[in-house]
């Protein structure tokens, strides 16, 4: 599969964007007239958001960021936990001092060296964080479930065993489809005490809403709000991370061809459905209906192995009150993949104060766009990221407030 050559570096989960203009001179001047009027530290956060703001829109072109701090090293790492085995790339800053954060990539076959999610590791570490960005093999080869809930959690259990920056802890990102299995390796009890807070990026919470969405484009979350159309190739790729599931290797080669060519513009008849055995036909079914009365009736009617890994993701079927840490929600209102209805409904399913959500139109799924206006709230997010960075690694520092 291709991925587009979209500048911004949080583009990476399939679903590609277009160049990313520069930010609007308004928005500058309004930001730091702000930063000016606030105090020591607030002026330093509210200057480096700013400086993460205009690399994110500039992509792989010159910024301000890139001009005055020096490109991050970064390390190869290969660690195992309990016996399991592991790669990553650990990212580090010329001055290490908003400890470590976890990178957890979206659907990309290009896994932790993804170019866009290598231009955003770097952006990251040169405000300060230790990055480490593990190889999530089922996010890679789009095969979802439970083992890269497994994998998180190793990797939040090695980086604060092994990694200087993360003695505090371990802050957490995550993109898109691996925004579920960060938040329930982030609920386990052993890690859970480990993660100050999370960064859930376009992320979802009920998946057969998600479902529903992507295949009949009704959102039932929406409360009546007008709700976009979902992307053309959203369903395709649901299908590959599904796929795997299925014991049959005919009906795994059947689909997957299937979804590579619709996926690829062929709008065809796909004579392959005709050689689908019975379970192949239930996922395929569940990925091609219309109507939405009859996608709960069809995710049940999955084989055992699809239905029990479909329900352990399921954020909405679980108790988060095991989640300690604080959520950081970002999400844009026009995603036609997974619709802001599902960060919304994620805070509100939290205590009370635990989450914050940013909605922004600067951000479509997971793409960034520079509009100036819409860059006013995604700095906010990215300074209240800064201020509970600081807050961990040093604790003395005073609590975030609303910028």
């Amino acid at each position: 599969m291709r991925f587009s050559d979209a500048k911004s570096p949080l583009s990476f989960c399939g679903h590609g964007a277009g160049p990313a203009p520069g930010l609007g001179a308004a928005l500058l001047a309004s930001l730091l007239a702000l930063v000016l009027l606030s105090g020591c530290a607030a002026l330093e956060r509210g200057h480096d958001a700013l400086l993460v703001l205009g690399d994110l829109a500039a992509g792989d072109e010159p910024s301000r960021l890139k001009r005055h701090t020096s490109t991050p090293d970064r390390e190869d790492l290969a660690y195992t936990v309990a016996g399991r085995a592991y790669v990553a790339d650990l990212y580090h800053p010329a001055t290490p001092h908003r400890g470590a954060l976890l990178l957890v990539h979206g659907l990309t076959e290009a896994g932790r060296r993804d170019p866009r999610l290598m231009a955003l590791a770097r952006t990251l570490a040169r405000v300060g964080f230790t990055v480490m960005v593990p190889e999530l093999p089922g996010l890679r080869d789009f095969d979802v479930g439970m083992r890269e809930v497994e994998g998180i959690a190793d990797a939040i259990r090695h980086a604060t065993a092994e990694v200087a920056a993360a003695e505090s802890g371990t802050a957490l990102a995550a993109i898109s489809f691996a925004v579920g299995p960060a938040l329930l390796a982030a609920m386990q009890p052993e890690t859970a005490h480990r993660v100050p807070f999370v960064i859930a990026v376009g992320g979802y919470y009920d998946l057969t809403d998600m479902l529903r969405y992507v295949t009949t484009g009704v959102d039932r979350g929406a409360s009546g709000r007008d709700v976009p159309s979902p992307r053309r190739e959203a369903r395709w790729l649901i299908l590959l991370s599904q796929l795997h599931r299925l014991e049959d290797a005919g009906d795994r080669a059947r689909l997957e061809a299937i979804a590579r060519r619709r996926l690829a513009g062929d709008d065809e008849p796909m004579p392959e459905v005709q050689h689908l055995g019975p379970d192949g036909k239930a996922l395929y079914e569940l990925i091609t209906n219309r109507d939405p009365n009859r996608v709960a009736a069809l995710v049940e009617a999955l084989p055992a192995s699809l239905e029990t890994q479909f329900e352990a993701l399921d954020l909405s079927a679980r108790n988060l009150e095991s989640l300690q840490a604080r959520l950081v929600l970002i999400h844009g209102p026009d995603d036609r993949v997974i619709p802001i209805s599902h960060s919304r409904r994620l805070r509100d399913a939290l205590s009370p104060g635990q989450a914050r959500l940013f909605e922004t139109r600067a951000l479509g799924h997971v793409e960034v766009s520079a509009d100036w206006l819409e860059g006013w709230t995604l700095w906010r997010a990215i300074y209240h990221v800064l201020a509970l960075a600081d807050l961990t690694a040093r604790p003395g520092t005073t609590p975030p407030a609303r910028p």
